[in-house]
């Protein structure tokens, strides 16, 4: 007999109270699926095969050296102490001030071999062209391109081209991930936020739409460069142009300039940070951030939370130094697409519900493969292993010159 028969009719459910469960809510982690820390052969294989694609991609005839291979070692150092210690955030934090040092230095260096001073100059010299640049003005750059490509410039047009196309291997592979990983400005608030270690204010919690700042900066500065032509972030709020050599000749512009400049630099990449613990520029001005958060999406990479095994406790919003992470109404912590894969809230989740995923796939869902193999293709090894080769490759061109230029002087001042 069936349930017709006997006139009885399945459970009645109502529309809303039961949704089908994610894979993040219904599965907690188990055994060494989820663990952190990885075997002495898993980071040995790790730190080599970082080692030997970053010097396939750095090592070119002509500039090798001593000053390179310290940089190999310790890029693959830092490979090494994430998988054996398992801890993302202490040494990734400590890769990412070392490149930004190493970019300021050379930046700087430029500037004192060409002016005599890092941060005076009498003549104007052109305004770096860099990522935040690309973002702000992009409206700019696509009309330039319009322009080469119909004028049949294909000099000019194809450098732009290729800028474009390394941009998106880097969105495919990081994502928002390059703003922790790669970007030379994000490692100064990066750092500053680290000096004053427990006596920090972290517990600041945004309101929702505030979080959307860097958006609205984004659309601004994209707007008002393509009515004047001119990268007016660069011209007037990136701090890290803090020298005259990039500032309007008129006196009385260029002070204003120089005025912005260092309040946005004071209150963004050293008071925020020392006084909030936080990463104010990236997570509150940046229009680069605002501008890989949508991109962002083409990146595989996810970090998520296993509601089975989160107690709400609420730590991951509090360490969070971009102000990328909110509750929802069940006070379940949501990852925001301003993330930067950072690896703070997973290193500080006290039950381990935070995880680097692919497309939010949880580890318990992958076929069982032998320890080696599970260790070295899940998706915490193969997004760190893209992130160090390519933050090592971008610092590659820089922190060598850095280091050589350091030296120099250290020899000529003994």
């Amino acid at each position: 007999m069936t349930q017709k028969d006997h006139g009885e009719l399945p459970e009645k459910r109502e529309l809303g109270d039961q949704t089908e469960k994610t894979q993040a809510e219904e599965e907690p982690c188990h055994g060494r699926e989820c663990s952190a820390a990885k075997s002495w052969p898993a980071s040995l294989i790790f730190a080599g095969a970082v080692a030997g694609a970053l010097g396939l991609l750095t090592f070119a005839p002509g500039r090798g050296g001593p000053a390179h291979w310290a940089w190999l070692a310790f890029t693959s150092g830092i490979a090494l102490l994430i998988s054996r210690t398992g801890r993302v955030s202490r040494w990734r934090a400590v890769f990412f001030v070392v490149l930004a040092c190493g970019f300021m230095l050379k930046f700087k260096a430029g500037l004192l071999g060409i002016t005599g001073s890092a941060f005076l100059a009498e003549d104007i010299q052109e305004v770096p062209y860099c990522h935040i640049a690309l973002s702000s003005s992009i409206l700019n750059t696509v009309y330039s391109q319009y322009l080469a490509l119909k004028s049949g410039s294909w000099g000019a047009w194809g450098p732009l081209s290729l800028g474009g196309a390394l941009w998106l291997v880097f969105t495919l592979a990081l994502g928002t991930g390059w703003c922790s990983w790669v970007c030379w400005y994000g490692g100064i608030d990066d750092g500053c936020s680290r000096v004053l270690g427990r006596f920090r204010l972290r517990r600041l919690v945004l309101p929702p739409r505030l979080r959307d700042l860097p958006l609205a900066v984004l659309l601004f500065f994209a707007a008002v460069s393509m009515m004047s032509l001119k990268p007016e972030f660069c011209l007037w709020a990136c701090p890290l142009k803090l020298t005259t050599g990039f500032l309007d000749p008129a006196d009385a512009v260029r002070k204003a300039q120089l005025a912005v400049f260092a309040t946005l630099a004071f209150l963004t990449l050293v008071a925020g940070p020392l006084v909030l613990g936080k990463r104010v520029f990236c997570g509150l001005v940046c229009p680069f951030g605002a501008w890989q958060s949508f991109f962002g999406r083409l990146n595989p990479f996810r970090v998520t939370v296993r509601r089975a095994a989160c107690t709400r406790c609420g730590a991951c919003q509090v360490c969070c130094p971009t102000f990328s992470i909110e509750r929802d109404q069940a006070s379940f912590p949501k990852v925001l697409a301003y993330c930067n894969r950072c690896g703070e809230c997973v290193d500080a989740c006290p039950t381990g519900a935070i995880t680097y995923t692919v497309l939010d796939r949880l580890p318990s869902r992958l076929p069982p493969t032998p320890r080696l193999a599970a260790e070295l293709l899940e998706a915490r090894t193969l997004f760190l292993f893209c992130a160090l080769v390519l933050g090592g490759a971008v610092g590659g061109l820089f922190v060598p010159d850095a280091l050589r230029s350091a030296f120099s002087a250290l020899l000529e001042l003994g």
